[in-house]
């Protein structure tokens, strides 16, 4: 009886270690799927997030490009509409020569002239062709003179809108501060409206500076194009949380396996021992 009493306390004594063990188990099993769970929360908001970031540069890059060549589209317009102007210059002095030899011709005719008559209506017609020449110059240099206040503007806004590349640009070549809508007497008169003798200067000054800040914003473009081959390098941080996922499902594999190894000895344990009634009624 006395050996009976023994063994059962032994089998007892071993149930409540085996159920401790597996209480143990069981913890760590909880808080392996919990850091699993938060693991692989984790790595969907980092997934998420890279994808995120990958869309933003695609969408800036191609905007920002689309913007650098509408503005050199209506940088090559200016020059081209520039050279109009030169060579419609040309012509201007042309015409004027030929008025000078015109005159100096019928100066040589005066004397077969009939009267005062021919003298003023010869007069009028060199008048009249001179006025209306200037006047087609005039309208040609309102034009040119706003086409070039509105690519000025553009650019402007442009370069503001690209991140303050405008004053490093400037500052980077000694005209920071050359606003081209100022005159350069000091007063608010728009420099465009100024005779281009003394406002060419400035505008040359003013349209250099601002290509040579395109020129780096397209270098900064390029520049941003290689930084996102760089966000690449986020996807070795996937495959090492992948790793991480794997190693902690493995875990819990083991975890799983240890479990089912003692689950079974212990309900072979608890079948095979004597009721506790009996026991104490052996006691007894």
């Amino acid at each position: 009886m006395a050996r009976l009493e023994a063994k059962v306390e032994r089998l007892e004594t071993q149930l409540q270690a085996k159920e401790r063990e597996l209480g143990s188990v069981t913890r760590t099993e909880a808080k392996n799927t919990a850091a699993l769970k938060t693991q692989n929360e984790k790595l969907q908001k980092e997934r998420d997030e890279f994808q995120r970031m990958v869309i933003a540069n695609q969408q800036v890059k191609t905007q920002q490009l689309h913007e650098t060549k509408k503005k050199e589209k209506e940088y090559i317009k200016l020059q081209e509409r520039l050279n109009q102007v030169l060579m419609e210059k040309k012509k201007e002095t042309r015409s004027g020569m030929e008025i000078m030899n015109l005159l100096q011709k019928e100066g040589r005719q005066r004397g077969t002239w009939s009267g005062k008559k021919t003298d003023s209506d010869f007069y009028k017609k060199i008048v009249d062709a001179y006025e209306a020449k200037n006047q087609e110059l005039m309208a040609e240099n309102t034009d040119l003179r706003a086409l070039l206040r509105s690519t000025q503007g553009d650019m402007r806004s442009f370069l503001n809108a690209s991140g303050g590349l405008t004053n490093q640009s400037l500052v980077a070549n000694g005209r920071h501060g050359a606003d081209p809508s100022q005159s350069p007497l000091g007063g608010k008169t728009d420099v465009f409206d100024l005779p281009f003798r003394m406002a060419r200067g400035q505008i040359e000054d003013s349209l250099r500076s601002k290509m040579v800040s395109i020129k780096e914003r397209m270098g900064q473009l390029v520049d941003a194009q290689k930084e996102v081959s760089i966000t690449s390098e986020a996807s070795e941080r996937e495959l090492e949380l992948e790793a991480q996922l794997v190693e902690a499902r493995s875990i819990i594999q083991e975890q799983e396996s240890i479990m089912s190894k003692h689950l079974p000895k212990t309900d072979r344990r608890r079948n095979s021992a004597p009721p506790h009634s009996s026991v104490n009624g052996l006691r007894g």
